[in-house]
């Protein structure tokens, strides 16, 4: 069957198409799925909607579409139309919206629209150019309905399967207490992965729409208290595509780098009167450069292993900060060395000290 025409309208006054059941009743589970340019993806994506083992063990309608089509300029929007029939036939229901804009209001703006347009108790999100794998739902609603106000994600499956392997592997490895100490690195639960109920998700306000929302939403979330949990043990539950096309391509390194930044700033340093940068290379010195004077003022050293760079001192603006050995550096330490790339020379200087993440010191590269 055609979705019917509903009466909610998006701001832009396209109307948003919905196919359901008549008697008015809320589904349990909504998969937010923003869409731009997303056609070539499409079928593989709703086909794993098809296959999920969610569908067995609740009842009909139980179960929610709800993509938003942000500006596509391609066949996205009557691929998404043509899915209706057979999602309603597997008693899924669909709610569709679209920008009436030629061009998208970009990640944040689109998952907000189908967000606010869904109906669910759970939201589960959904990247087009991703795969849901069988257990997917089931897992996570599982795991959220013991922790009600967590952001919930899970570990992936990579394709093609070399690519990224020192991310990856980062990101599957973590443990719930590392999801939290890493989250000035890099967003810890991988957004594609991410599942939430619509209280948790309302109480932080929904997706900032600009860059980075996936971060400055799990920022958020935690800043207010909220946990992080990896559903489903070892169990990947997604296939998490990298192609040169994703939209994460597309932010600029020093947008990640502030966000994360101002994040650490808030959160932890103002607690610390007086700190050591670990690290005197690129990454040390743009932290420093992202600090507010105030910050800034409280770093009494870099440290670094490398001769060149031991009692040197940095020069920015009127700071001069000097650089010394690691072994004579006094925490707490924002460390600005990536792990896993010094053939584990770097962990186990760290390490030598016998200091405590999350009290003497954070990971911030």
């Amino acid at each position: 069957m055609e979705p019917e025409e509903a009466r909610q309208l998006e701001p832009e006054g396209r109307p948003c198409s919905d196919s359901g059941p008549p008697d008015g009743s809320v589904p349990l589970v909504s998969v937010i799925l923003p869409v731009h340019n997303g056609e070539a993806w499409l079928d593989e994506c709703l086909h794993a909607l098809l296959a999920q083992t969610f569908l067995s063990r609740h009842e009909r309608w139980s179960l929610e579409l709800s993509a938003f089509d942000d500006g596509s300029s391609d066949g996205s929007w009557p691929k998404l139309t043509a899915w209706a029939a057979p999602l309603h036939a597997h008693g899924i229901r669909t709610r569709l919206g679209r920008s009436g804009a030629a061009r998208g209001g970009g990640c944040g703006y689109a998952k907000n629209r189908a967000v606010r347009q869904s109906r669910g108790a759970w939201l589960c999100f959904q990247d087009v150019d991703d795969v849901m794998l069988p257990s997917r739902v089931a897992t996570q609603l599982d795991a959220a309905r013991d922790r009600p106000s967590a952001l919930l994600g899970a570990r992936v499956r990579r394709e093609p399967p070399e690519s990224t392997p020192r991310y990856i592997r980062w990101a599957n490895a973590m443990s719930d207490d590392e999801l939290v100490l890493h989250r000035f690195r890099e967003c810890t639960l991988l957004m594609p992965t991410w599942f939430i109920g619509r209280e948790a998700f309302d109480a932080v306000g929904g997706f900032r729409e600009e860059p980075c929302e996936d971060l400055l939403f799990l920022q958020a979330h935690v800043a207010r208290g909220g946990a992080l949990h990896r559903a489903g043990g070892e169990e990947p539950l997604v296939v998490y595509r990298y192609h040169e096309h994703a939209a994460t391509h597309g932010i600029a390194r020093r947008t990640i780098f502030r966000h994360r930044a101002e994040a650490i700033e808030r959160s932890v340093l103002g607690g610390w009167p007086r700190f050591t940068i670990w690290g005197a290379g690129r990454d040390g010195r743009d932290f420093f450069k992202c600090l507010s004077g105030a910050s800034r003022a409280r770093v009494v050293a870099f440290c670094d292993v490398d001769p060149k760079k031991i009692g040197t001192e940095y020069v920015y603006e009127q700071y001069r900060v000097p650089v010394v050995h690691f072994s004579a550096a006094e925490p707490p330490f924002v460390t600005c060395v990536a792990l896993d790339r010094t053939g584990g020379a770097f962990e186990k200087n760290l390490a030598s000290l016998g200091l405590t993440e999350g009290v003497d010191y954070y990971h911030f590269c």
